[in-house]
């Protein structure tokens, strides 16, 4: 992965006639591709702990007032947000 030297902006490889390049989508300047490396796109996605949900089922409880349902569901995304690394 290369950045434009003037803009700072992803540069993109393109085909012009025969050879690469990578060119700013920004500023427009082109580089000479070199032909010993090779481009491969890849996307990884990292989640937080907050950003998964499990569902937890209490058995033998019912009746509980709406208030006491609140009251559990801070105290459950206080401990999700204190297993945190950030």
């Amino acid at each position: 992965m290369e950045f434009c030297p003037e803009c700072g902006k992803l540069l993109i490889p393109k085909k012009k006639g025969k050879s690469k390049i990578l060119t700013c989508s920004k500023c427009g300047i082109e580089l000479k591709l070199n032909k010993s490396g090779g481009y491969e796109v890849q996307d990884e996605v990292e989640h937080k702990a907050s950003d998964l949900t499990e569902v937890i089922v209490v058995e033998g409880e019912t009746g509980l007032s709406e208030a006491e349902l609140e009251a559990r569901r801070e105290r459950f995304i206080e401990g999700i947000d204190f297993f945190e690394t950030e």
